[in-house]
């Protein structure tokens, strides 16, 4: 694990030599260096929009101060390009379908034994697609909050602002990766995992 505080920086934006499987922790950060989400999950592959994990129910959900165990199978996309992570569920019990973190220094760092940690720093805004709401965007006051808290310098609050509305638009268009389409085929990995 990192010992660091706060984002490691300057991290590659894929990994290499990782295999089919591998432990991958998705740890995020605050602006501040202060250390947020960490949740666990299983490599799957690449394509074009970036690297799948597969999530599973029962992992330890933590952050400091709190933590659940996953209600339910969540599949993470690590994209290729962009300041985002996203978060997609196939389970209907589950509101979110869709929950994606606006981030950025997203990077990958190897662990020892072939684990790998995604991090990132998360940024507040959350663009959500909820069966029970629909599309939206969320925390815009924690991110106005944080803005002057924490001092997010003004090229980051318009990149952060303008990323959201994209999403946005390709959230409510259904369009590809967040479709239900498109997440089927890794879906569908899941089942060669050691761990499912």
């Amino acid at each position: 694990m990192s010992t660091l505080r706060g984002c490691p920086a300057d991290l590659p934006r894929s990994p290499e030599n990782i295999g089919f499987g591998a432990l991958v922790v998705a740890r995020a950060w605050k602006f501040d260096g202060s250390p947020h989400w960490v949740v666990p999950g299983f490599y799957l592959g690449q394509d074009e929009f970036g690297h799948w994990l597969h999530q599973p129910a029962g992992s330890l959900v933590a952050r400091p101060g709190t933590a659940h165990l996953a209600a339910t199978n969540a599949l993470c996309l690590i994209p290729h390009r962009g300041d985002w992570i996203a978060t997609m569920y196939s389970d209907a019990s589950e509101d979110f379908d869709v929950y994606i973190d606006l981030s950025s220094n997203v990077g990958w760092l190897q662990m020892k034994r072939d684990a790998w940690e995604v991090n990132s720093i998360d940024l507040d805004l959350d663009v959500i697609r909820s069966r029970s709401k629909g599309t939206f965007l969320d925390d815009e006051d924690e991110f106005a909050e944080h803005s002057v808290s924490m001092g997010y310098p003004q090229k980051l609050q318009d990149s952060v602002r303008d990323t959201s509305e994209k999403l946005l638009e390709s959230v409510a268009e259904n369009s590809p990766p967040f479709n239900h389409a498109h997440r089927e085929s890794w879906l569908a990995k899941v089942a060669g995992l050691a761990t499912a």
